[in-house]
């Protein structure tokens, strides 16, 4: 069950520590740079195709430009079509768009360690999903859907 953690550069320190702390909780990753210099779109869009397909859940470390990222909002499509754990790590207190309300936004680490426990509870209630080779199943949807409730219910009431 990896997760995949798509960030730009300028929030390329969070996503490093959101980074290594999946993987002291012996949580999968992949880091993902979505404003590589060097790399054409249909690189990246090939790239992200595939690492998208090899992860069950996305976290998008976001900075202060978000208004302009492309990229985040076609990972969020990418990911919600596939059913997907999808979250946001954004550090500060920059205004994020509306649209992102659906899914958890993380603001600091107490917020990751909450994330880290979903995830081992998907791992011990089974509900964690499998990586088939087409869309996503409707029970897939559900516990995505579940996923994504229970976390943001979790941030906001910080346990």
């Amino acid at each position: 069950m990896p997760v995949l953690i798509s960030y730009r550069h300028t929030a390329r320190l969070d996503a490093f520590i959101l980074n290594e702390r999946l993987l002291l909780e012996d949580i999968p990753t992949q880091l993902v740079q979505i404003d590589c210099d060097g790399q054409t779109h249909d690189d990246l869009y090939g790239s992200f195709c595939q690492q998208m397909s090899d992860a069950t859940h996305w976290i998008g470390v976001l900075s202060a430009d978000i208004g302009q990222d492309g990229w985040t909002a076609w990972l969020l499509g990418a990911a919600t079509m596939a059913c997907r754990r999808t979250g946001f790590f954004c550090k500060g207190p920059g205004e994020l768009p509306e649209g992102l309300g659906r899914w958890p936004i993380m603001h600091e680490r107490a917020h990751i360690d909450l994330f880290v426990r979903a995830y081992h509870d998907e791992r011990t209630f089974a509900r964690a999903m499998t990586l088939p080779p087409g869309r996503g199943s409707r029970m897939d949807r559900d516990n995505a859907d579940f996923f994504h409730a229970d976390l943001k219910a979790k941030i906001r009431r910080g346990f």
